[in-house]
């Protein structure tokens, strides 16, 4: 079925305000932490590019759900044995960047206790580059290499903790201060 020029404006523009109403810049959470939860977003392996393909380490990183700044591949399981927690945010984000250094606070707080923090945008290598450039966050950025609404995603920021297993176990949608004590407290005891 083909869509006429005005329905797909129409979609287009009503996803672009219901992603800008997500991210409205305001400080509170735009939803409750949810409680340990089966239905956490699961990362799902995009289709391969077909552009990548003629450099390998960019092809592997593509067939990857991930990758990081250099186009290593990465993937949870890379992280057996340890508690993952992945920030979805983007560039764009206000409220995504506001939470950025207590991320690296609460990393740098839990890194004694088995945890990895991981902050993932579904924007390219060169707009994430760019945006670090410009500003002094510490941590470990990567890519996915999907959309974060494939991963069941509609709230920006969102962020999701992985047990040893690489199971998740809870997901949080908003901004937070991660190394306030009632957050540690929730990543501590999931």
């Amino acid at each position: 079925m083909k869509l006429s020029a005005s329905a797909l404006l129409t979609t287009a523009t009503l996803s672009t305000c219901l992603l800008l109403q997500a991210c409205s810049g305001d400080d509170a959470p735009t939803a409750a932490a949810t409680a340990p939860a089966a239905e956490a977003p699961a990362a799902t392996a995009p289709a391969a590019n077909v552009a990548a393909a003629a450099e390998p380490a960019a092809a592997a990183a593509v067939a990857s759900t991930y990758q990081d700044l250099q186009r290593n591949p990465v993937e949870i399981a890379d992280y057996a044995g340890k508690k993952v927690f992945v920030n979805y945010w983007a560039t764009w984000c206000a409220p995504c960047i506001k939470e950025i250094p207590s991320i690296a606070r609460a990393a740098d707080t839990l890194a004694s206790e088995n945890f990895v923090f991981l902050l993932a945008s579904d924007e390219s290598l060169d707009t994430i580059n760019d945006f670090l450039l410009d500003r002094e966050f510490t941590g470990n950025f990567i890519k996915l290499n999907s959309y974060v609404g494939s991963l069941g995603i509609d709230v920006m920021p969102t962020s999701v903790l992985y047990d040893e297993t690489g199971t998740a176990v809870r997901s949080w949608q908003g901004s937070f201060e991660w190394d306030s004590a009632e957050m540690l407290a929730q990543l501590r005891t999931p």
